[in-house]
């Protein structure tokens, strides 16, 4: 059965048309960027089509994306010409980038289990400078949630692995590295946005 990858391979430009629609600004990003000095170095992990990477460029930062699907980084590097995208896991050493005052991470976790949380929280501090800030947009629940994993397109099934997580999870696995700051308003209930600070 196809995985993660190949269904945000597959379903780029679905997600692209949507992320760049003018009604898909995420007001909870504003607010959190407004917590940032100006020029603040931005990184957009777990970017996708680099929909919002833009909208922090624009907003007046220095941003810059990373996303694991080569279809969606091409067309994250299409529509935003200058900003740097690379195409690299979540999971893996990507501290090549340089140093960022703050993380962006919308629905990037959604894809990592619990056993994996804590190494991507190391992956973050490698690249976060200290007292930076971490904006987190996860689904709230536990464990793996089976009607968001499995998807068809095109007649093809994939099984992008649709993980909820918790707080108190998160928490754990950002460990004594990160204290947890705030919750900031959300859209949607089953979705929350938390605010972690590198120690």
């Amino acid at each position: 059965m196809n995985g993660t990858m190949e269904y945000y391979d597959k379903a780029a430009q679905e997600w692209a048309q949507r992320g760049y629609a003018p009604d898909a600004r995420m007001e909870s990003l504003y607010a959190f960027l407004d917590t940032l000095p100006k020029g603040a170095r931005v990184l957009d992990l777990c970017c996708g089509a680099g929909y919002e990477t833009g909208r922090i460029a624009a907003y007046g930062y220095e941003a810059l994306g990373i996303d694991f699907s080569k279809e969606s980084i091409r067309i994250a590097r299409q529509k935003n010409p200058g900003i740097l995208f690379y195409q690299e896991d979540i999971l893996c050493d990507y501290s090549y980038i340089g140093r960022v005052d703050a993380i962006v991470v919308i629905a990037g976790l959604v894809h990592i289990e619990n056993g994996q949380l804590p190494l991507a929280f190391t992956r973050m501090k490698q690249v976060l400078e200290e007292k930076g800030k971490l904006f987190l947009t996860v689904r709230e629940g536990e464990g793996r949630m089976e009607e968001r994993s499995l998807c068809t397109v095109d007649g093809e099934v994939y099984d992008r692995n649709f993980i909820a997580h918790t707080l108190a999870e998160l928490s754990e696995a950002a460990g004594e590295d990160f204290i947890f700051q705030c919750e900031m308003p959300s859209d949607m209930m089953v979705w929350k946005n938390y605010v972690f600070e590198r120690r």
